[in-house]
């Protein structure tokens, strides 16, 4: 079967998104737009939910496509133009969009309870939204993907084969404890060739998000994430609980599962490469 795409309400049906003006008469025109009703304005925020759909859609295959073969520049080339020239450009617009939904007259005739947890989201994200954190975020994206290349890249040779981490890591499983502990070392190795551009990396990210945290007035990157991201339901707080709950609980479950393994495989000592047979 063939699955075709819905027809789109708004945004042109064969959009190809190689420019930011073709995305930005859009961005424009929702901007511009005269609402005149509660009607008028479920209309828009459909149409504006659709842009939002199309671009995290195309942004969602360029990343995918990028990190299926990390050898093609031009696909590469296509991800970074994404997080260079779109994203940077929408964040200002988008946050205006924003701001004009909850500024409009006809805001309180929608129905609360269709309505009410999105409001809350976009009511949040104009909170944090800070302007001088968009070239942060641009730089925070392209570390991120350079995580990505790196880890992507990363192979070993076995039997004459060159093989991704991924595919090594299907022979943890052989009950051949030999090859298991010659491949679970080469994948040790090959993590290691990189662990001082990979350290750099993340050192370099802990004070980028930071950053970020602390122009939008947060603490530090946790507590803004947990805005950002929408978690109004429960707290950091709740998380450290619940981590200590598996520590009390489930942690001591899976080590006496560890131990039976053991000693089916008939084993006197238990490594890393036993773990997965």
């Amino acid at each position: 079967m063939i699955v075709s795409k819905p027809k789109r309400r708004n945004v042109p049906q064969n959009l190809k998104i190689d420019s930011w003006q073709k995305l930005k008469s859009i961005f424009d025109e929702l901007l511009s737009r005269n609402i005149q009703s509660s009607s008028d304005l479920e209309d828009w925020m459909l149409d504006n939910s659709e842009l939002s759909a199309v671009m995290e859609e195309d942004m969602a295959w360029r990343y995918i496509k990028m990190n299926i073969d990390t050898t093609d520049d031009q696909l590469q080339k296509e991800f970074n133009f994404w997080i260079q020239e779109i994203s940077p450009n929408v964040a200002p617009i988008a946050h205006q969009l924003n701001v004009k939904l909850v500024s409009s007259p006809f805001l309180d005739e929608l129905d609360e309870n269709k309505y009410r947890i999105y409001l809350r989201a976009v009511k949040n994200q104009i909170e944090i939204f800070r302007e001088q954190n968009i070239p942060l975020f641009t730089k925070m994206q392209q570390k991120q993907q350079l995580y990505g290349s790196i880890c992507a890249k990363m192979t070993i040779s076995h039997d004459g084969k060159t093989l991704t981490l991924q595919q090594a890591a299907q022979k943890l499983k052989s009950t051949d404890r030999a090859l298991r502990e010659v491949v679970y070392n080469k994948i040790n190795d090959r993590r290691l060739q990189d662990v001082k551009q990979l350290d750099d990396l993340f050192d370099e990210l802990i004070e980028l998000r930071q950053q970020i945290a602390v122009n939008a007035g947060y603490d530090n990157y946790r507590d803004y994430m947990f805005s950002a991201m929408g978690r109004f339901d429960y707290s950091p707080e709740d998380c450290t609980n619940f981590h200590n709950s598996i520590k009390k609980h489930i942690v001591p479950i899976i080590t006496e599962i560890e131990k039976r393994r053991k000693d089916q495989l008939n084993l006197t000592s238990y490594k890393p490469w036993d773990t997965q047979v």
